[in-house]
Protein backbone atom coordinates (compact mmCIF):
# COMPACT_ATOMS: atom_id res chain seq x y z
CA UNK A 1 0.00 0.00 0.00
CA UNK A 2 3.09 2.16 0.99
CA UNK A 3 4.73 1.54 -2.52
CA UNK A 4 1.61 2.39 -4.08
CA UNK A 5 1.37 5.93 -2.87
CA UNK A 6 5.12 6.58 -3.34
CA UNK A 7 4.23 5.82 -7.03
CA UNK A 8 1.38 8.02 -7.12
CA UNK A 9 3.10 11.19 -5.31
CA UNK A 10 5.90 10.71 -8.29
CA UNK A 11 3.15 10.44 -11.23
CA UNK A 12 1.50 13.60 -9.46
CA UNK A 13 4.98 15.48 -9.38
CA UNK A 14 5.52 15.29 -13.01
CA UNK A 15 5.05 18.74 -15.41
CA UNK A 16 1.57 17.65 -17.66
CA UNK A 17 3.10 17.27 -21.75
CA UNK A 18 0.51 18.68 -23.84
CA UNK A 19 0.90 18.19 -27.80
CA UNK A 20 0.22 21.22 -29.33
CA UNK A 21 -2.02 21.02 -32.58
CA UNK A 22 -3.38 23.73 -35.07
CA UNK A 23 -1.93 26.62 -36.90
CA UNK A 24 1.08 28.59 -35.35
CA UNK A 25 2.06 25.13 -33.45
CA UNK A 26 6.01 25.55 -33.53
CA UNK A 27 5.70 29.65 -33.80
CA UNK A 28 6.73 30.02 -29.90
CA UNK A 29 10.38 31.35 -28.49
CA UNK A 30 13.30 29.25 -29.00
CA UNK A 31 13.46 28.47 -25.40
CA UNK A 32 9.59 26.87 -25.72
CA UNK A 33 10.83 25.06 -29.14
CA UNK A 34 13.42 23.35 -26.86
CA UNK A 35 11.71 22.49 -24.28
CA UNK A 36 9.71 21.13 -26.56
CA UNK A 37 11.65 19.09 -28.75
CA UNK A 38 10.61 20.82 -31.82
CA UNK A 39 13.44 21.88 -34.23
CA UNK A 40 13.41 25.15 -35.15
CA UNK A 41 12.32 26.40 -37.97
CA UNK A 42 15.23 28.16 -40.22
CA UNK A 43 15.03 31.41 -42.30
CA UNK A 44 13.87 31.76 -46.05
CA UNK A 45 16.17 32.75 -48.55
CA UNK A 46 14.92 35.69 -48.38
CA UNK A 47 14.75 36.77 -45.00
CA UNK A 48 18.91 35.38 -44.96
CA UNK A 49 19.48 37.55 -48.54
CA UNK A 50 17.82 40.57 -46.49
CA UNK A 51 20.15 40.28 -43.63
CA UNK A 52 23.18 39.51 -45.48
CA UNK A 53 22.48 42.75 -48.15
CA UNK A 54 21.57 45.36 -44.94
CA UNK A 55 25.15 44.03 -43.00
CA UNK A 56 27.05 44.18 -46.64
CA UNK A 57 25.39 48.33 -47.23
CA UNK A 58 26.17 48.94 -43.76
CA UNK A 59 30.11 47.91 -43.81
CA UNK A 60 30.23 49.32 -47.18
CA UNK A 61 29.33 52.87 -46.32
CA UNK A 62 31.20 53.05 -42.99
CA UNK A 63 34.30 53.07 -45.06
CA UNK A 64 36.18 56.20 -46.99
CA UNK A 65 36.89 54.12 -49.94
CA UNK A 66 32.61 53.58 -50.79
CA UNK A 67 31.80 57.44 -50.69
CA UNK A 68 35.55 58.21 -53.18
CA UNK A 69 34.19 55.63 -55.67
CA UNK A 70 30.34 56.90 -54.78
CA UNK A 71 31.08 60.38 -55.80
CA UNK A 72 33.88 59.95 -57.98
CA UNK A 73 31.81 58.21 -60.68
CA UNK A 74 29.43 61.33 -60.93
CA UNK A 75 31.71 63.63 -60.52
CA UNK A 76 34.32 62.01 -63.05
CA UNK A 77 30.96 61.98 -65.93
CA UNK A 78 30.05 65.93 -65.40
CA UNK A 79 33.92 66.61 -65.87
CA UNK A 80 34.24 64.44 -69.20
CA UNK A 81 30.86 66.19 -70.48
CA UNK A 82 31.85 69.61 -69.71
CA UNK A 83 35.29 68.59 -71.44
CA UNK A 84 33.64 66.75 -74.17
CA UNK A 85 31.96 69.61 -75.01
CA UNK A 86 34.57 71.83 -74.87
CA UNK A 87 36.55 70.43 -77.69
CA UNK A 88 33.93 69.33 -79.90
CA UNK A 89 31.50 72.80 -79.98
CA UNK A 90 31.96 75.05 -82.43
CA UNK A 91 34.25 78.34 -81.92
CA UNK A 92 31.30 80.81 -82.65
CA UNK A 93 29.45 78.91 -79.80
CA UNK A 94 27.85 80.90 -76.80
CA UNK A 95 29.49 80.16 -73.71
CA UNK A 96 25.88 80.27 -71.96
CA UNK A 97 25.10 77.28 -74.81
CA UNK A 98 28.41 75.35 -74.10
CA UNK A 99 27.35 75.39 -70.17
CA UNK A 100 23.57 74.51 -71.27
CA UNK A 101 24.69 71.51 -73.30
CA UNK A 102 27.47 70.37 -71.47
CA UNK A 103 25.00 70.09 -68.37
CA UNK A 104 22.53 68.11 -70.72
CA UNK A 105 25.20 66.00 -71.71
CA UNK A 106 26.02 65.06 -68.08
CA UNK A 107 22.86 64.32 -67.23
CA UNK A 108 22.51 61.82 -70.40
CA UNK A 109 25.73 59.93 -69.59
CA UNK A 110 25.48 59.48 -65.53
CA UNK A 111 22.75 56.82 -65.92
CA UNK A 112 25.63 54.73 -68.70
CA UNK A 113 28.15 55.59 -66.31
CA UNK A 114 26.28 54.31 -63.28
CA UNK A 115 25.40 51.33 -64.76
CA UNK A 116 29.15 50.33 -64.90
CA UNK A 117 29.81 51.19 -62.09
CA UNK A 118 26.66 48.72 -60.72
CA UNK A 119 28.20 46.20 -63.00
CA UNK A 120 30.92 46.29 -60.79
CA UNK A 121 29.59 46.14 -57.60
CA UNK A 122 27.34 43.48 -58.67
CA UNK A 123 30.28 41.18 -59.72
CA UNK A 124 32.34 42.55 -56.36
CA UNK A 125 29.27 41.85 -53.91
CA UNK A 126 28.38 38.55 -55.63
CA UNK A 127 32.29 36.87 -54.83
CA UNK A 128 32.35 38.38 -51.23
CA UNK A 129 28.75 37.55 -49.99
CA UNK A 130 29.29 33.60 -51.35
CA UNK A 131 32.38 33.45 -49.44
CA UNK A 132 30.52 33.90 -46.05
CA UNK A 133 28.40 31.16 -44.62
CA UNK A 134 25.11 32.08 -44.29
CA UNK A 135 22.73 31.30 -41.59
CA UNK A 136 20.67 27.86 -41.45
CA UNK A 137 22.98 26.35 -44.19
CA UNK A 138 21.41 28.84 -46.97
CA UNK A 139 22.89 30.42 -49.65
CA UNK A 140 21.57 33.62 -50.42
CA UNK A 141 22.73 33.79 -54.15
CA UNK A 142 22.34 36.50 -56.19
CA UNK A 143 19.50 38.11 -53.92
CA UNK A 144 21.80 39.54 -51.17
CA UNK A 145 24.23 41.25 -53.81
CA UNK A 146 21.02 42.73 -55.51
CA UNK A 147 19.84 44.42 -52.87
CA UNK A 148 23.29 45.58 -51.67
CA UNK A 149 23.77 46.81 -55.18
CA UNK A 150 20.19 48.65 -55.48
CA UNK A 151 20.47 50.50 -51.83
CA UNK A 152 24.02 51.35 -52.76
CA UNK A 153 22.38 53.20 -56.00
CA UNK A 154 20.29 54.96 -53.96
CA UNK A 155 23.25 56.85 -52.31
CA UNK A 156 25.35 57.59 -56.04
CA UNK A 157 21.80 59.03 -57.05
CA UNK A 158 21.76 61.20 -54.51
CA UNK A 159 25.34 62.84 -55.11
CA UNK A 160 24.75 62.99 -59.07
CA UNK A 161 21.51 64.76 -58.45
CA UNK A 162 23.43 66.93 -56.37
CA UNK A 163 26.08 67.58 -59.02
CA UNK A 164 23.76 67.96 -61.31
CA UNK A 165 21.89 70.75 -59.71
CA UNK A 166 24.95 72.09 -58.80
CA UNK A 167 25.85 72.57 -62.53
CA UNK A 168 22.34 73.80 -63.47
CA UNK A 169 23.25 76.88 -61.45
CA UNK A 170 26.47 77.15 -63.22
CA UNK A 171 24.92 76.69 -66.55
CA UNK A 172 21.99 79.26 -65.52
CA UNK A 173 19.40 76.70 -66.87
CA UNK A 174 15.98 76.15 -64.85
CA UNK A 175 15.18 72.47 -65.65
CA UNK A 176 15.89 70.80 -62.49
CA UNK A 177 13.24 67.84 -64.07
CA UNK A 178 16.58 67.00 -65.76
CA UNK A 179 18.65 66.51 -62.76
CA UNK A 180 15.64 64.66 -61.41
CA UNK A 181 14.84 62.31 -63.90
CA UNK A 182 18.80 61.73 -64.52
CA UNK A 183 18.85 60.37 -60.51
CA UNK A 184 15.44 58.75 -61.14
CA UNK A 185 17.25 56.51 -64.14
CA UNK A 186 20.37 55.92 -62.10
CA UNK A 187 18.20 54.69 -59.50
CA UNK A 188 17.01 52.48 -62.44
CA UNK A 189 20.07 51.11 -64.15
CA UNK A 190 21.62 50.16 -60.46
CA UNK A 191 18.94 47.82 -60.04
CA UNK A 192 19.09 47.02 -63.75
CA UNK A 193 22.91 46.40 -63.93
CA UNK A 194 22.93 45.38 -60.03
CA UNK A 195 21.23 42.27 -61.07
CA UNK A 196 23.19 41.28 -63.99
CA UNK A 197 26.65 41.72 -61.94
CA UNK A 198 24.75 39.40 -58.98
CA UNK A 199 23.15 37.01 -61.24
CA UNK A 200 26.34 36.40 -63.63
CA UNK A 201 28.39 36.05 -60.49
CA UNK A 202 26.16 33.51 -58.84
CA UNK A 203 25.19 31.74 -62.12
CA UNK A 204 29.59 31.07 -63.25
CA UNK A 205 30.46 31.31 -59.79
CA UNK A 206 34.39 31.61 -61.13
CA UNK A 207 35.82 35.07 -60.76
CA UNK A 208 37.40 35.06 -64.76
CA UNK A 209 34.00 34.19 -66.46
CA UNK A 210 31.79 35.74 -64.46
CA UNK A 211 33.62 39.24 -65.26
CA UNK A 212 33.75 38.28 -68.66
CA UNK A 213 30.27 37.54 -69.60
CA UNK A 214 29.14 40.61 -66.84
CA UNK A 215 31.68 43.15 -68.51
CA UNK A 216 30.41 41.70 -71.83
CA UNK A 217 26.59 42.11 -71.07
CA UNK A 218 26.87 45.73 -69.93
CA UNK A 219 29.02 46.94 -73.08
CA UNK A 220 26.79 45.71 -75.42
CA UNK A 221 23.71 47.46 -73.48
CA UNK A 222 25.86 51.05 -73.13
CA UNK A 223 27.46 50.84 -75.72
CA UNK A 224 27.36 47.76 -78.31
CA UNK A 225 23.74 48.49 -79.07
CA UNK A 226 24.37 51.76 -80.35
CA UNK A 227 27.11 50.83 -82.62
CA UNK A 228 25.04 47.96 -84.04
CA UNK A 229 22.58 50.49 -84.78
CA UNK A 230 25.08 53.31 -86.62
CA UNK A 231 26.75 50.12 -88.59
CA UNK A 232 23.45 48.88 -89.94
CA UNK A 233 22.15 52.15 -91.48
CA UNK A 234 23.31 51.57 -94.58
CA UNK A 235 21.09 48.17 -94.90
CA UNK A 236 17.95 49.45 -94.02
CA UNK A 237 18.59 52.67 -96.61
CA UNK A 238 15.96 52.31 -99.47
CA UNK A 239 14.48 54.65 -102.44
CA UNK A 240 10.94 55.17 -101.86
CA UNK A 241 7.93 56.66 -103.59
CA UNK A 242 6.33 59.15 -101.95
CA UNK A 243 3.07 61.32 -101.78
CA UNK A 244 2.27 65.03 -99.72
CA UNK A 245 2.01 64.36 -96.37
CA UNK A 246 -1.65 66.35 -95.22
CA UNK A 247 -3.84 66.94 -91.89
CA UNK A 248 -0.68 66.18 -90.21
CA UNK A 249 -1.68 66.05 -85.80
CA UNK A 250 1.49 66.12 -83.63
CA UNK A 251 2.07 64.59 -80.62
CA UNK A 252 4.43 64.89 -77.56
CA UNK A 253 7.73 65.24 -78.83
CA UNK A 254 7.07 66.27 -82.16
CA UNK A 255 6.12 63.12 -82.87
CA UNK A 256 3.83 62.69 -85.67
CA UNK A 257 0.51 60.82 -84.60
CA UNK A 258 -1.56 61.04 -87.77
CA UNK A 259 -1.45 62.02 -91.49
CA UNK A 260 -3.00 61.55 -94.27
CA UNK A 261 -1.47 61.68 -97.98
CA UNK A 262 -1.93 63.01 -101.27
CA UNK A 263 -3.61 60.44 -104.08
CA UNK A 264 -0.88 60.77 -106.23
CA UNK A 265 3.07 60.03 -105.56
CA UNK A 266 5.12 63.16 -106.15
CA UNK A 267 8.83 61.41 -106.56
CA UNK A 268 11.54 58.95 -104.64
CA UNK A 269 12.94 59.62 -101.59
CA UNK A 270 16.14 58.42 -99.35
CA UNK A 271 14.39 56.43 -96.60
CA UNK A 272 15.89 54.69 -93.76
CA UNK A 273 13.98 52.09 -92.18
CA UNK A 274 14.77 52.88 -89.04
CA UNK A 275 11.82 50.48 -87.28
CA UNK A 276 14.11 47.35 -88.04
CA UNK A 277 17.12 48.70 -86.01
CA UNK A 278 16.51 50.92 -83.48
CA UNK A 279 14.84 48.34 -80.52
CA UNK A 280 18.29 47.26 -80.67
CA UNK A 281 19.05 50.57 -78.90
CA UNK A 282 16.08 50.49 -76.86
CA UNK A 283 17.86 49.05 -73.58
CA UNK A 284 20.53 51.94 -73.84
CA UNK A 285 21.15 53.87 -70.88
CA UNK A 286 20.95 57.05 -72.45
CA UNK A 287 17.82 56.26 -74.39
CA UNK A 288 16.14 55.01 -71.25
CA UNK A 289 17.03 58.57 -69.90
CA UNK A 290 16.00 60.52 -73.43
CA UNK A 291 12.59 58.58 -73.21
CA UNK A 292 11.78 58.85 -69.82
CA UNK A 293 13.06 62.37 -68.80
CA UNK A 294 10.42 63.37 -72.31
CA UNK A 295 7.58 62.54 -69.85
CA UNK A 296 8.10 65.32 -66.95
CA UNK A 297 8.76 68.95 -67.32
CA UNK A 298 11.83 68.40 -69.09
CA UNK A 299 10.18 68.60 -72.56
CA UNK A 300 11.31 71.15 -75.55
CA UNK A 301 13.31 73.11 -73.13
CA UNK A 302 15.75 70.51 -72.09
CA UNK A 303 15.82 67.64 -74.18
CA UNK A 304 14.98 69.72 -77.98
CA UNK A 305 14.29 67.41 -80.48
CA UNK A 306 15.81 63.82 -79.44
CA UNK A 307 12.69 62.37 -77.78
CA UNK A 308 10.97 62.65 -80.33
CA UNK A 309 13.44 61.69 -82.76
CA UNK A 310 13.89 58.35 -81.27
CA UNK A 311 10.18 57.44 -81.28
CA UNK A 312 10.09 58.41 -85.09
CA UNK A 313 12.92 56.58 -85.64
CA UNK A 314 11.21 53.70 -83.87
CA UNK A 315 7.98 54.49 -85.79
CA UNK A 316 9.87 54.55 -89.03
CA UNK A 317 7.75 57.84 -89.53
CA UNK A 318 10.83 60.10 -89.94
CA UNK A 319 9.14 60.28 -94.25
CA UNK A 320 5.79 60.31 -93.93
CA UNK A 321 3.51 58.96 -96.47
CA UNK A 322 6.13 56.63 -98.12
CA UNK A 323 3.99 54.25 -100.99
CA UNK A 324 0.87 56.85 -100.09
CA UNK A 325 0.51 55.34 -96.97
CA UNK A 326 -1.45 57.39 -94.23
CA UNK A 327 -1.01 57.29 -90.58
CA UNK A 328 -3.97 57.17 -88.56
CA UNK A 329 -4.24 57.64 -84.49
CA UNK A 330 -5.44 53.57 -83.78
CA UNK A 331 -2.11 52.87 -85.87
CA UNK A 332 -0.21 50.41 -83.41
CA UNK A 333 2.98 52.10 -81.84
CA UNK A 334 5.04 50.73 -79.49
CA UNK A 335 7.14 53.50 -77.32
CA UNK A 336 10.61 53.08 -77.66
CA UNK A 337 10.74 53.16 -73.48
CA UNK A 338 8.97 50.19 -73.22
CA UNK A 339 10.98 48.45 -75.04
CA UNK A 340 13.63 49.09 -73.45
CA UNK A 341 12.15 48.43 -70.15
CA UNK A 342 11.02 45.27 -70.97
CA UNK A 343 14.71 43.99 -72.76
CA UNK A 344 16.23 45.19 -69.06
CA UNK A 345 13.83 43.70 -67.58
CA UNK A 346 13.73 40.09 -69.11
CA UNK A 347 17.94 40.34 -68.83
CA UNK A 348 17.99 41.23 -65.05
CA UNK A 349 15.44 38.86 -63.92
CA UNK A 350 17.06 35.85 -66.25
CA UNK A 351 20.76 36.05 -64.36
CA UNK A 352 19.05 36.30 -60.77
CA UNK A 353 16.99 33.54 -61.62
CA UNK A 354 19.53 31.69 -63.38
CA UNK A 355 21.66 32.68 -60.56
CA UNK A 356 19.57 31.39 -58.07
CA UNK A 357 18.90 28.15 -59.66
CA UNK A 358 22.95 27.67 -59.60
CA UNK A 359 23.12 28.53 -56.12
CA UNK A 360 20.86 26.34 -54.71
CA UNK A 361 22.23 23.27 -56.86
CA UNK A 362 25.51 23.91 -54.92
CA UNK A 363 24.10 24.44 -51.99
CA UNK A 364 22.52 21.05 -51.93
CA UNK A 365 25.69 19.35 -53.54
CA UNK A 366 27.63 20.47 -50.44
CA UNK A 367 29.60 23.52 -52.72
Amino acid sequence: MAEGERQDEGRRGDDPVYEAIGPGWNSGTQEMQDDAGWEPRPAGPARVALAAAAGDVLASVRTLRFWLVAAAVPLATCLFAVALVGMAAPYEMQLEEARWLGYMLAAAMMPASSALLAVHWGLLGGRRLSSRNPPAGLEPGPLAPFLAVAARGLVVAAIALILLLLQAGLAEVSAAGTAGASAGVVVLEFAIFGAVGAGVSALLHRRMWASILGWTVAGVLVLGNAVAVLALMPAVRADEPVAVAMNVVWGPGHTRVAYECSPELVGLAEVFHTERIVWLAAANPVVMFAMLASGGDTGEEALGWMPGALQEAADGTQVPCVNGEPRTKDTVRMPLEVIGLATQGVLAGGFLAGGQLAARRRSGSGG
